[in-house]
């Protein structure tokens, strides 16, 4: 399991290619692209109601993991939030059983009720197509930046997020967002992106 802060700028984008960075930013040699699955799961929208957003993911259709996000705090383009990950219990089984992992039905548990952890159905399913490159600020790698295609249902867009890394101290991450932010902003196709995918694709089948 892993338990951190989330930090990441997200912005609406147009392109399909990674957008002209500012003096002292460049990017790394691309990494293999994936295809996510991503399911995300409430019960009479509880979770969504207290800021909590649960989400399962498929990865190239082979592993599969969950992710518990809260605490949401945005500024502009800035996301900042915790972060849960837990493998699915019998997630590498033949069975392909993908059981909500202890560590986060235990803090749902302590928040709402073990009921609830019986009640969870999918509400929105989203797949991506996501490319990735390590982002670097003065030849070290601060971030990794990523090139979101997403479907949902009849509904597609693009995302281009920006994720700290976990090592990065707040005020660095702050300073170093507000410098690759200042220079994104002035890109054509880049807006800032208020909402997360799954409030997204919620909003869009309204």
């Amino acid at each position: 399991m892993s338990r951190v802060r989330e930090r990441e700028l997200k912005y609406l984008y147009a392109l399909t290619q990674p957008p002209q960075l500012p003096e002292g930013w460049s990017l790394g040699e691309e990494a293999a692209p994936l295809t996510l699955q991503d399911t995300y799961i409430d019960h009479a929208g509880l979770l969504n109601t207290r800021g909590w957003s649960l989400r399962r993911r498929e990865i190239n259709g082979g592993e599969t993991g969950y992710t518990l996000k809260r605490g949401a705090r945005t500024v502009g383009a800035l996301h900042n939030r915790e972060e849960v990950e837990a493998l699915a219990r019998n997630a590498s089984s033949t069975a392909r059983s993908s059981a909500l992992p202890a560590e986060i039905s235990d803090l749902i548990m302590d928040e709402f009720s073990a009921k609830l952890t019986t009640q969870l159905q999918p509400t929105v399913t989203l797949t991506q197509q996501r490319r990735t490159w390590p982002l670097m600020h003065t030849g070290v790698t601060v971030a990794i930046c990523s090139i979101d295609q997403v479907q949902c249902a009849s509904d597609a867009w693009c995302e281009l997020e920006i994720e700290f890394l976990a090592s990065l101290g707040e005020e660095e991450v702050a300073q170093l967002a507000k410098e690759i932010d200042d220079a994104l902003r002035n890109e054509p196709g880049v807006s800032p992106g208020t909402e997360s995918k799954a409030e997204r694709a919620r909003r869009l089948a309204l």
